[in-house]
Protein backbone atom coordinates (compact mmCIF):
# COMPACT_ATOMS: atom_id res chain seq x y z
CA UNK A 1 0.00 0.00 0.00
CA UNK A 2 1.12 3.52 -0.78
CA UNK A 3 0.12 6.25 1.67
CA UNK A 4 0.56 9.97 1.08
CA UNK A 5 1.47 12.65 3.56
CA UNK A 6 -1.45 14.81 4.61
CA UNK A 7 -2.71 17.20 1.95
CA UNK A 8 -0.99 20.60 2.46
CA UNK A 9 -4.31 22.37 3.11
CA UNK A 10 -4.68 20.26 6.28
CA UNK A 11 -8.28 19.36 5.53
CA UNK A 12 -10.27 16.41 4.24
CA UNK A 13 -10.34 15.19 0.63
CA UNK A 14 -13.61 15.60 -1.26
CA UNK A 15 -12.77 13.71 -4.47
CA UNK A 16 -9.93 11.83 -6.16
CA UNK A 17 -9.04 11.00 -9.76
CA UNK A 18 -6.12 8.77 -10.77
CA UNK A 19 -4.52 9.39 -14.16
CA UNK A 20 -1.44 8.18 -16.05
CA UNK A 21 0.02 10.75 -18.43
CA UNK A 22 3.36 10.63 -20.27
CA UNK A 23 4.27 7.52 -18.28
CA UNK A 24 3.72 9.21 -14.91
CA UNK A 25 0.99 8.35 -12.40
CA UNK A 26 -0.80 11.21 -10.69
CA UNK A 27 -3.65 11.47 -8.19
CA UNK A 28 -5.68 14.65 -8.57
CA UNK A 29 -7.60 15.69 -5.45
CA UNK A 30 -10.24 18.24 -4.56
CA UNK A 31 -10.08 19.26 -0.92
CA UNK A 32 -12.89 20.22 1.43
CA UNK A 33 -12.56 23.92 0.64
CA UNK A 34 -12.72 23.50 -3.14
CA UNK A 35 -8.99 23.74 -3.86
CA UNK A 36 -7.25 21.44 -6.33
CA UNK A 37 -4.10 19.44 -5.52
CA UNK A 38 -2.01 16.68 -7.08
CA UNK A 39 -0.08 13.90 -5.38
CA UNK A 40 2.66 11.89 -7.08
CA UNK A 41 2.81 8.23 -5.94
CA UNK A 42 6.38 7.94 -7.26
CA UNK A 43 7.86 10.96 -5.45
CA UNK A 44 5.37 11.42 -2.63
CA UNK A 45 5.15 15.14 -3.40
CA UNK A 46 2.04 17.31 -3.28
CA UNK A 47 1.61 20.18 -5.72
CA UNK A 48 -1.07 22.78 -6.44
CA UNK A 49 -1.82 23.41 -10.12
CA UNK A 50 -2.87 26.79 -11.46
CA UNK A 51 -6.03 26.54 -13.56
CA UNK A 52 -7.75 29.56 -15.03
CA UNK A 53 -11.09 30.50 -13.47
CA UNK A 54 -13.69 28.71 -15.57
CA UNK A 55 -16.10 31.64 -15.78
CA UNK A 56 -13.76 34.63 -15.97
CA UNK A 57 -15.12 35.54 -19.41
CA UNK A 58 -18.78 35.24 -18.44
CA UNK A 59 -20.49 38.67 -18.14
CA UNK A 60 -22.33 37.46 -15.04
CA UNK A 61 -18.99 37.24 -13.20
CA UNK A 62 -17.68 40.74 -14.05
CA UNK A 63 -18.65 42.11 -10.61
CA UNK A 64 -16.50 39.39 -9.03
CA UNK A 65 -12.95 39.82 -10.40
CA UNK A 66 -11.42 37.83 -7.53
CA UNK A 67 -13.60 34.74 -8.02
CA UNK A 68 -11.75 31.43 -8.17
CA UNK A 69 -12.59 27.84 -9.04
CA UNK A 70 -14.32 25.76 -6.37
CA UNK A 71 -13.92 22.03 -6.99
CA UNK A 72 -15.99 19.34 -5.29
CA UNK A 73 -16.01 16.75 -8.09
CA UNK A 74 -13.22 16.08 -10.59
CA UNK A 75 -12.15 13.63 -13.30
CA UNK A 76 -8.82 13.59 -15.14
CA UNK A 77 -7.84 11.82 -18.36
CA UNK A 78 -4.93 11.69 -20.80
CA UNK A 79 -6.43 12.50 -24.21
CA UNK A 80 -4.52 12.92 -27.46
CA UNK A 81 -1.28 13.84 -25.72
CA UNK A 82 -2.98 16.33 -23.39
CA UNK A 83 -3.85 15.97 -19.72
CA UNK A 84 -7.43 17.15 -19.34
CA UNK A 85 -9.45 17.79 -16.21
CA UNK A 86 -13.22 18.13 -15.93
CA UNK A 87 -14.66 19.49 -12.72
CA UNK A 88 -16.94 21.81 -10.84
CA UNK A 89 -18.85 21.65 -7.62
CA UNK A 90 -21.74 22.51 -5.37
CA UNK A 91 -21.34 26.17 -6.33
CA UNK A 92 -19.71 25.95 -9.76
CA UNK A 93 -20.95 24.79 -13.14
CA UNK A 94 -18.84 22.16 -14.96
CA UNK A 95 -15.87 23.03 -17.15
CA UNK A 96 -12.96 21.35 -18.92
CA UNK A 97 -9.30 22.42 -18.62
CA UNK A 98 -5.97 21.66 -20.23
CA UNK A 99 -4.22 20.68 -17.00
CA UNK A 100 -0.72 21.54 -18.23
CA UNK A 101 -1.43 25.05 -19.52
CA UNK A 102 -4.32 25.87 -17.18
CA UNK A 103 -6.42 26.93 -20.19
CA UNK A 104 -10.20 26.55 -20.04
CA UNK A 105 -11.09 24.28 -22.97
CA UNK A 106 -14.88 24.26 -22.52
CA UNK A 107 -17.37 25.40 -19.91
CA UNK A 108 -21.05 25.56 -19.09
CA UNK A 109 -22.58 29.03 -18.77
CA UNK A 110 -23.24 30.53 -15.34
CA UNK A 111 -26.84 29.47 -14.78
CA UNK A 112 -26.83 27.84 -11.34
CA UNK A 113 -26.75 24.34 -12.87
CA UNK A 114 -23.94 23.30 -10.54
CA UNK A 115 -22.09 20.02 -10.88
CA UNK A 116 -23.42 16.87 -9.20
CA UNK A 117 -20.86 14.37 -10.54
CA UNK A 118 -18.34 13.82 -13.33
CA UNK A 119 -16.60 10.73 -14.75
CA UNK A 120 -14.00 10.13 -17.46
CA UNK A 121 -14.27 7.27 -19.93
CA UNK A 122 -12.49 6.57 -23.21
CA UNK A 123 -11.13 10.09 -23.58
CA UNK A 124 -14.53 11.66 -22.92
CA UNK A 125 -16.19 13.14 -19.86
CA UNK A 126 -19.75 12.79 -18.64
CA UNK A 127 -21.36 15.21 -16.21
CA UNK A 128 -24.52 15.32 -14.14
CA UNK A 129 -25.72 18.75 -13.10
CA UNK A 130 -27.79 19.54 -10.04
CA UNK A 131 -31.53 19.99 -10.65
CA UNK A 132 -31.10 18.56 -14.14
CA UNK A 133 -32.26 15.18 -15.40
CA UNK A 134 -29.70 15.00 -18.21
CA UNK A 135 -26.29 13.37 -18.60
CA UNK A 136 -23.98 15.55 -20.68
CA UNK A 137 -20.94 14.63 -22.80
CA UNK A 138 -17.77 16.75 -22.88
CA UNK A 139 -14.70 16.57 -25.13
CA UNK A 140 -12.38 19.34 -26.38
CA UNK A 141 -14.70 19.64 -29.39
CA UNK A 142 -18.04 19.03 -27.67
CA UNK A 143 -19.30 21.39 -24.98
CA UNK A 144 -21.76 19.64 -22.73
CA UNK A 145 -24.15 18.03 -25.22
CA UNK A 146 -27.03 16.20 -23.55
CA UNK A 147 -26.84 12.48 -24.38
CA UNK A 148 -29.39 10.92 -22.00
CA UNK A 149 -32.38 11.83 -19.85
CA UNK A 150 -32.44 9.75 -16.70
CA UNK A 151 -34.59 11.54 -14.13
CA UNK A 152 -33.26 12.73 -10.78
CA UNK A 153 -29.45 12.56 -10.78
CA UNK A 154 -26.92 12.27 -7.99
CA UNK A 155 -24.00 10.14 -9.24
CA UNK A 156 -22.35 8.74 -12.37
CA UNK A 157 -20.04 5.83 -13.12
CA UNK A 158 -18.72 3.87 -16.07
CA UNK A 159 -17.71 0.21 -16.22
CA UNK A 160 -16.77 -2.41 -18.79
CA UNK A 161 -18.91 -5.46 -18.09
CA UNK A 162 -19.61 -8.50 -20.27
CA UNK A 163 -17.82 -6.94 -23.24
CA UNK A 164 -19.90 -3.76 -23.00
CA UNK A 165 -18.94 -0.26 -21.87
CA UNK A 166 -21.70 0.95 -19.55
CA UNK A 167 -22.70 4.43 -18.41
CA UNK A 168 -24.48 4.32 -15.05
CA UNK A 169 -26.54 7.14 -13.55
CA UNK A 170 -27.84 7.02 -9.99
CA UNK A 171 -30.57 9.07 -8.34
CA UNK A 172 -34.08 7.92 -7.53
CA UNK A 173 -32.85 4.65 -9.02
CA UNK A 174 -30.17 3.48 -11.47
CA UNK A 175 -30.39 3.95 -15.24
CA UNK A 176 -27.95 2.01 -17.44
CA UNK A 177 -26.91 3.14 -20.94
CA UNK A 178 -24.28 1.97 -23.39
CA UNK A 179 -21.36 4.38 -23.05
CA UNK A 180 -20.65 4.54 -26.78
CA UNK A 181 -24.13 4.89 -28.31
CA UNK A 182 -26.07 6.09 -25.22
CA UNK A 183 -28.83 3.53 -25.72
CA UNK A 184 -30.78 2.79 -22.53
CA UNK A 185 -30.45 -0.86 -21.48
CA UNK A 186 -32.32 -1.01 -18.18
CA UNK A 187 -33.42 0.88 -15.09
CA UNK A 188 -33.73 -0.20 -11.48
CA UNK A 189 -34.95 1.30 -8.23
CA UNK A 190 -34.27 0.34 -4.61
CA UNK A 191 -37.22 -0.37 -2.33
CA UNK A 192 -36.52 2.84 -0.44
CA UNK A 193 -33.85 5.54 -0.47
CA UNK A 194 -32.02 7.28 -3.29
CA UNK A 195 -28.92 5.85 -4.95
CA UNK A 196 -25.87 7.92 -4.01
CA UNK A 197 -23.14 5.67 -5.47
CA UNK A 198 -23.13 3.14 -8.31
CA UNK A 199 -20.84 0.72 -10.14
CA UNK A 200 -21.03 -2.59 -12.06
CA UNK A 201 -19.11 -5.84 -12.48
CA UNK A 202 -19.29 -9.33 -13.96
CA UNK A 203 -19.74 -12.32 -11.65
CA UNK A 204 -20.67 -15.90 -12.52
CA UNK A 205 -21.32 -14.82 -16.12
CA UNK A 206 -23.85 -12.22 -14.96
CA UNK A 207 -23.64 -8.46 -15.40
CA UNK A 208 -24.38 -7.00 -11.97
CA UNK A 209 -25.34 -3.41 -11.22
CA UNK A 210 -24.40 -2.29 -7.70
CA UNK A 211 -25.82 0.73 -5.94
CA UNK A 212 -25.44 2.19 -2.45
CA UNK A 213 -28.11 4.37 -0.92
CA UNK A 214 -28.67 7.37 1.29
CA UNK A 215 -29.79 5.02 4.07
CA UNK A 216 -26.63 2.90 3.98
CA UNK A 217 -27.85 -0.07 1.97
CA UNK A 218 -26.01 -2.06 -0.71
CA UNK A 219 -28.32 -3.15 -3.56
CA UNK A 220 -27.47 -5.46 -6.47
CA UNK A 221 -29.43 -6.05 -9.68
CA UNK A 222 -28.89 -8.35 -12.69
CA UNK A 223 -28.66 -6.22 -15.83
CA UNK A 224 -29.93 -8.90 -18.20
CA UNK A 225 -32.53 -10.94 -16.32
CA UNK A 226 -35.40 -8.67 -17.33
CA UNK A 227 -36.49 -7.99 -13.76
CA UNK A 228 -36.38 -4.88 -11.62
CA UNK A 229 -35.97 -6.52 -8.21
CA UNK A 230 -32.65 -6.88 -6.41
CA UNK A 231 -31.12 -10.35 -6.72
CA UNK A 232 -31.09 -10.59 -2.91
CA UNK A 233 -32.32 -8.50 0.00
CA UNK A 234 -30.44 -5.19 0.28
CA UNK A 235 -27.58 -5.30 2.78
CA UNK A 236 -27.22 -2.68 5.52
CA UNK A 237 -23.57 -1.73 5.00
CA UNK A 238 -23.36 1.21 7.40
CA UNK A 239 -25.35 3.05 10.04
CA UNK A 240 -25.39 6.27 8.01
CA UNK A 241 -25.49 7.11 4.32
CA UNK A 242 -23.24 5.74 1.57
CA UNK A 243 -21.89 7.70 -1.38
CA UNK A 244 -19.00 5.46 -2.49
CA UNK A 245 -18.78 1.93 -3.85
CA UNK A 246 -16.22 0.23 -6.09
CA UNK A 247 -15.48 -3.36 -7.13
CA UNK A 248 -12.08 -5.01 -6.75
CA UNK A 249 -11.20 -8.63 -7.47
CA UNK A 250 -9.71 -10.18 -4.34
CA UNK A 251 -8.71 -13.85 -4.26
CA UNK A 252 -10.41 -14.40 -7.60
CA UNK A 253 -13.73 -12.99 -6.36
CA UNK A 254 -15.23 -9.65 -7.37
CA UNK A 255 -15.98 -7.83 -4.13
CA UNK A 256 -17.90 -4.62 -3.57
CA UNK A 257 -15.90 -2.19 -1.43
CA UNK A 258 -17.60 0.43 0.76
CA UNK A 259 -16.33 2.81 3.45
CA UNK A 260 -16.46 1.39 6.98
CA UNK A 261 -17.79 3.21 10.01
CA UNK A 262 -14.85 4.63 11.94
CA UNK A 263 -12.37 4.30 9.05
CA UNK A 264 -11.18 1.65 6.64
CA UNK A 265 -13.16 -0.52 4.25
CA UNK A 266 -15.79 -3.25 4.22
CA UNK A 267 -15.89 -5.92 1.53
CA UNK A 268 -19.00 -7.67 0.24
CA UNK A 269 -19.51 -10.73 -1.97
CA UNK A 270 -21.53 -9.29 -4.85
CA UNK A 271 -23.21 -12.62 -5.62
CA UNK A 272 -24.97 -13.06 -2.27
CA UNK A 273 -24.34 -9.95 -0.17
CA UNK A 274 -22.33 -11.72 2.51
CA UNK A 275 -19.55 -9.75 4.21
CA UNK A 276 -16.18 -10.86 2.85
CA UNK A 277 -13.85 -8.69 4.92
CA UNK A 278 -13.29 -5.61 7.05
CA UNK A 279 -10.01 -3.75 6.65
CA UNK A 280 -9.26 -1.31 9.44
CA UNK A 281 -7.50 1.99 8.81
CA UNK A 282 -7.85 4.02 11.97
CA UNK A 283 -8.62 7.67 11.28
CA UNK A 284 -8.96 7.13 7.52
CA UNK A 285 -12.69 7.66 7.15
CA UNK A 286 -13.08 7.25 3.40
CA UNK A 287 -14.66 10.23 1.64
CA UNK A 288 -13.79 9.37 -1.98
CA UNK A 289 -12.69 6.30 -3.90
CA UNK A 290 -12.11 4.94 -7.39
CA UNK A 291 -10.44 1.94 -9.00
CA UNK A 292 -7.58 2.52 -11.43
CA UNK A 293 -4.85 0.69 -13.33
CA UNK A 294 -1.30 1.30 -12.10
CA UNK A 295 1.55 -0.55 -13.85
CA UNK A 296 -0.90 -3.17 -15.08
CA UNK A 297 -2.39 -3.74 -11.62
CA UNK A 298 -5.83 -2.71 -10.49
CA UNK A 299 -5.65 -0.52 -7.39
CA UNK A 300 -8.21 1.16 -5.20
CA UNK A 301 -7.56 4.87 -4.64
CA UNK A 302 -9.12 6.40 -1.54
CA UNK A 303 -9.11 9.84 0.03
CA UNK A 304 -10.19 10.45 3.59
CA UNK A 305 -11.24 12.81 6.35
CA UNK A 306 -7.59 12.69 7.45
CA UNK A 307 -6.47 14.40 4.23
CA UNK A 308 -4.50 11.33 3.16
CA UNK A 309 -4.54 9.39 -0.12
CA UNK A 310 -4.10 5.62 -0.04
CA UNK A 311 -3.46 3.25 -2.95
CA UNK A 312 -4.67 -0.23 -2.02
CA UNK A 313 -3.78 -3.40 -3.89
CA UNK A 314 -5.84 -6.58 -3.64
CA UNK A 315 -3.33 -8.02 -1.17
CA UNK A 316 -3.96 -5.06 1.17
CA UNK A 317 -7.60 -6.10 1.45
CA UNK A 318 -6.98 -9.62 2.75
CA UNK A 319 -5.82 -8.73 6.26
Amino acid sequence: MLVSAQIPSDTSIADVSFVRHDGIDLVVCADRWGALWTWSPSTGEWDQPNLGFAHASDPVMRPYPDATNEFDMIAAASVGGRLLLAGGGDEQEPALWDFTTGEVVARAPVTGAYLSDVVAHGGRFYTAEQYSEEVRLWTPGVRGDAVAEVGSLFCLATARVGGRDLLLAGGEGVVVHTADTHVELASFAPYDGRVWGVTACEANERSLIIGVTENGRLCVWDLDDGGEEEIYEPVTATEGSLENVEVLTVGGRPLAVTPADGGGLRLWDVTDGSEAGHVEASGHGVTAMETASADGRTVLVTGGFDGVVRLWEASDLTQ
